[in-house]
């Protein structure tokens, strides 16, 4: 015999899932009082010594609430002490006043305690319950709950209406996807007969590999919701697309057309918030595919369907069903889709390093940045240097964002029988990231210093602010991450680099603002360049991580730029076969295309002819102005006349006015600024004797880690 949570006996052998649970916790845990006897409660609790009080609550609350206590503080959260002694109060009171609720937290889900609590505020205090005392006690009924219906759980996990890999480890994972932070939810179709097939469906494909956990719960979940959205507001009875087979084919062309509607693909919280925008035909076919797929698979198990899922609807789909829907998949001619857009030129990426401190600076500094129209302001930092070297190594390496996001802390490895040194000592080393996406491709690359340094600088830093744990991602979680074992979100750096837009201004060459949540763009402009350089493509795809070349290529932006500028540099033949003979001046001419503009006075201009100049005559600060050592005469010339004039004209205005010209005086501003840029100019023309320089007078823009003197752990709360 055991006892039981409440004090009880019943038999060892008949044991439900709660109390097993509570058997299997610390003798610490098991409370009724659950704090004193506790390692480091302090730390565990989000809430100082205070104790968790479960006395006086009905089995099975009291072994559900310490059960769930005790998972926050293995998950790396902190165990929330006022949200449960809030709710233990409800309960109490709601036993005295004989106001029915639920007989267990299996039971008792959200709606049913907003409610519980709505009524303990209206009877104790005569008013509602205020918004931070409902945010604190929901957090009992997202992660903590859903674990506890988990482990109570003794079915497949699939037919839950909630998944996460997080709360439930039945769940399986690929070798490449070590976490996953996020979950899907199939309880939110909201037909019966799709959700029960759904399940099955999606839950099969993945226990045989055929599917991996990114594609189920972020693509074809998606599809699957959008399709149940379809069926409920656009056919009289869902069934019907079940019906009639020779019918599939025309409700497949309706569903086609209604999922290019932008405003019918919003899904999630954050797509609400955005504006709808059309969708590529590409995702126009994955969610015809996903329902294809699903009948393909109800077909092929048709004499279990009906046991399986306990709907006999999933009798009448047939194989004219299946074909149908996949006659609607539409062929999308192969053209190049990669253009300049998907491309981040010169003019942006030399405004980035000036922004990126931003990120890293405490929030109660503030520094001057300028924007991408030329408008300098003062931000204040957003205290996260974890996402602004996470940008930085996506710029250098052109990796995805989950492959830095998530790689592991010992990232770096010695590359055998290479060792590159050039003036500054530098060496090659082997980088790993964490390849999620191909199974078959490699997860590791060779990286020069200035990437080791970035990475070394993040270690530091990681140890610095954990030094009790050993780490094992590179960049980690800053908030509910007592472990120190979660890698840094994806909704946190997402938003944080759209707030970094919305306060830099980046913007291209033409003027076209940048948004650099749109991290993929690196990776395209990493590869563009690095195809543009002659690189062979079994290389670009090895360095790329694809498992083919032709993917590869796709990341290729066609730039008419380069395509100009390959044709100009093909070698040009007579009619007789000698060869053309050309300057370098006659080169430089037929790529500015005969534009008598694009020559200056101390360089060329290199903005393409088709685009138009807002610079006015800034050209030394601009970053496609050109120039070398022939003009160097010119330009010290033009550096002297500048010191010259600021000095007869400050001298003037003091005569005149009997003060110094303030430092913000427009005309004084422009002519520093002219003056700084000819000092920039000169000193890396110097640097580069032998070659021509490129925006030499924008500055060089940071290599590198960024130093910053951080003061220590801050906790940031997320919008």
């Amino acid at each position: 015999m055991r006892r039981e949570p409440g004090g009880g006996l019943r038999p060892a052998e008949d044991l439900d899932p709660v109390h097993r649970l509570w058997l299997e916790l610390p003798e610490q845990w098991r409370g009724p009082v659950i704090g004193p006897g506790i390692a480091n409660w302090d730390r565990i609790t989000e809430n100082g010594d205070r104790r968790i009080d479960l006395t006086g609550l009905p089995d099975p609350f009291p072994a559900e609430l310490a059960w769930m206590a005790h998972w926050q503080s293995v998950d790396g959260t902190r165990s929330t002490v006022l949200a449960m002694n809030q709710l233990a109060n409800i309960l109490r009171r709601a036993i005295r006043e004989g106001h029915p609720f639920p007989t267990s937290m299996l039971a008792l889900d959200w709606e049913t305690a907003s409610a519980l609590q709505g009524w303990f505020y209206a009877h104790r205090w005569g008013r509602l319950p205020p918004k931070d005392s409902r945010s604190r006690l929901r957090v009992l009924f997202r992660f903590a709950r859903q674990a506890l219906i988990a482990r109570c759980h003794d079915g497949p996990w699939w037919t839950l209406d909630e998944w996460h890999p997080r709360c439930d480890p039945r769940i399986p994972l690929s070798t490449r996807e070590p976490q996953a932070n996020y979950g899907c939810s199939p309880g939110q179709i909201t037909q019966p007969w799709l959700r029960e097939a759904v399940k099955w469906y999606l839950g099969t494909q993945l226990e045989s590999g055929a599917l991996r956990w990114t594609t189920v719960s972020q693509d074809r979940m998606n599809c699957l919701r959008r399709f149940d959205v379809w069926l409920t507001s656009c056919l009289d009875d869902p069934i019907e697309v079940l019906g009639d087979p020779a019918a599939a084919a025309g409700q497949a062309d309706r569903y086609r057309r209604w999922a290019m509607e932008p405003g019918h693909r919003k899904t999630g919280t954050f797509d609400r918030r955005t504006p709808p925008k059309p969708a590529h035909p590409r995702l126009i076919n994955d969610d015809i595919r996903a329902v294809a797929d699903l009948f393909t698979f109800m077909v092929a198990n048709r004499d279990r369907a009906h046991i399986v899922t306990g709907y006999a609807v999933w009798d009448r789909v047939t194989d004219t069903h299946v074909a149908g829907w996949f006659r609607q998949v539409s062929r999308i001619p192969r053209t190049p889709t990669l253009n300049d857009r998907h491309y981040v030129d010169d003019h942006a990426l030399a405004q980035i390093p000036g922004a990126l401190p931003l990120l890293g600076l405490p929030r109660d500094q503030q520094m001057t940045i300028t924007r991408g129209d030329g408008t300098q302001v003062l931000a204040a930092g957003f205290d996260d240097p974890q996402a602004m070297r996470m940008i930085l190594l996506q710029i250098l390496t052109g990796r995805r964002s989950s492959e830095i996001r998530t790689c592991e802390f010992d990232c770096l490895s010695p590359a055998p029988d290479i060792s590159v040194q050039s003036g500054q000592d530098q060496e090659v080393v082997r980088f790993r990231y964490a390849q999620s996406k191909i199974d078959t491709a490699p997860d590791t690359i060779l990286v020069d210093r200035e990437v080791s340094a970035v990475i070394e600088e993040q270690q530091r830093w990681v140890r610095e602010h954990l030094p009790e744990f050993e780490p094992r991602h590179l960049f980690v979680q800053r908030t509910g991450n007592r472990n120190g074992d979660k890698p840094y979100p994806p909704g946190t750096y997402n938003w944080m680099l759209r707030e970094l837009s919305n306060v830099a201004r980046i913007t291209d060459g033409q003027g076209r603002q940048l948004q650099l949540s749109n991290t993929h763009r690196f990776r395209h402009t990493k590869l563009t360049r690095l195809a543009e350089l002659g690189l062979p493509i079994h290389v670009l795809q090895r360095y790329a991580g694809h498992a083919t070349p032709t993917m590869s290529m796709h990341y290729v932006a066609q730039r008419e730029e380069h395509a100009e500028q390959a044709f100009l540099a093909t070698v040009k033949l007579r009619a007789d076969g000698s060869r053309v003979q050309f300057s370098r001046e006659d080169h430089d001419g037929l790529h500015l295309l005969d534009r008598a503009d694009r020559f200056l006075p101390n360089g060329w201009c290199l903005l393409p002819p088709l685009q138009s100049c807002d610079k006015g005559n800034a050209c030394l600060s601009c970053s496609v102005f050109v120039t070398d050592a022939t003009h160097e005469p010119t330009l010290r010339r033009q550096q002297a006349e500048t010191e010259a004039l600021i000095t007869r004209t400050t001298n003037a205005f003091r005569e005149k006015h009997g003060r110094a010209m303030p430092e913000d005086n427009v005309w004084l501003a422009q002519r520093r600024a002219e003056q700084a840029a000819l000092t920039r100019l000169l000193d890396t023309m110097a640097d580069h004797p032998e070659r021509a320089v490129q925006g030499g007078g924008c500055g060089a823009p940071p290599t590198g880690p960024v130093p910053l003197a951080l003061t220590g752990p801050r906790r940031r709360t997320r919008p």
